[in-house]
C-alpha cells in the first residue's frame, strides 16, 4: 500500500515496548486501522507525538510488510474537544462511543457514515448538548450505518418514543439534537439500543458499568 494520509478519530491506544504505541483510528477513508507510532514515549518521544482521545486527527501510514499493523509516521491533532476531557459525564459518554465503534467494525471496511456518526458525536458533546441525547441519537445512527437498526413499524414503544425515533432517523445531527428527551422516553429508547447492541455482541462493553447513568 502506497502512503495514505486521511483524518481519523483515535478509538484506543497501548504501550509497546519502551518508546512506540499501538494505536487504532477509525478513519474517514480507510475504516478502522492498526497501528504503530514509534518515538512516541519516553525521554526522547517526538513532540505531540502521542495522541489524546476526543480528536480529530489527520495521519498518515503505510503498510508494513508481514504485519497486519500500518507504521503510522505522522498524527496531528487538527481539533481537540476540550469540553469532553473537562466534563466526567461527557467523557464517560464519549468512551462509551469510542468502544461501541471498536467493537463492531472491523478492520478494513471503510463505512463513512459511522465515520460521521462518530465525528459528529464528539462535536456535539463538546458543545452544550445533552450527553443522554447524544447517546441515543449515536446508538441509532450508529446501527444504522450497520445495517442492525429495526423498521420503527416493528418497535412496541409510545408516541413519544416513535417520534422521537424518527427525527433520529431523519433529521440532521444538529437538528436531532436538540431533541428534549424526557426520562421515560429515553429509557424506553435506551431499552431498544441497549438490547440490540447486546444481541450482536459476545461480552459486555468495558464502558458499560461507567455509562450505566447516561
Amino acid at each position: 500500500m502506497a502512503i495514505q494520509k486521511t483524518e481519523a478519530v483515535l478509538l484506543k491506544k497501548k504501550d509497546l515496548r519502551e518508546t512506540s504505541l499501538i494505536l487504532t483510528f477509525f478513519t474517514r477513508d480507510f475504516g478502522k486501522v492498526h497501528g504503530v507510532l514509534k518515538g512516541a514515549r519516553g525521554s526522547r518521544a517526538r513532540s505531540g507525538a502521542n495522541p489524546l482521545f476526543f480528536s480529530l486527527d489527520h495521519v498518515v501510514f503505510y503498510e508494513k510488510k508481514k504485519s497486519d499493523l500500518f507504521i503510522i509516521s505522522q498524527c496531528d491533532a487538527h481539533k481537540t474537544f476540550l469540553n469532553i476531557l473537562r466534563d466526567w459525564e461527557r467523557a464517560s459518554v464519549a468512551y462509551y462511543i469510542l468502544e461501541l465503534t471498536d467493537v463492531f467494525t472491523e478492520p478494513g471496511e471503510s463505512v463513512k457514515p459511522v465515520f460521521e456518526a462518530l465525528l459528529n458525536s464528539l462535536v456535539l458533546l463538546d458543545g452544550n448538548k445533552d450527553p443522554r441525547v447524544i447517546a441515543r441519537l449515536f446508538e441509532v445512527k450508529f446501527l444504522m450505518a450497520m445495517g442492525l437498526w429495526p423498521s420503527l413499524e416493528d418497535l412496541e414503544l409510545s408516541k413519544g418514543s416513535l417520534s422521537t425515533l424518527a427525527c433520529f432517523e431523519n433529521d440532521s445531527w444538529q437538528a436531532a439534537s436538540k431533541i428534549n428527551l424526557t426520562r421515560d422516553v429515553g429509557e424506553e429508547i435506551k431499552k431498544i439500543t441497549n438490547g440490540i447492541i447486546a444481541d450482536n455482541l459476545d461480552r459486555p462493553l468495558k464502558t458499560a458499568k461507567i455509562f450505566e447513568q447516561a
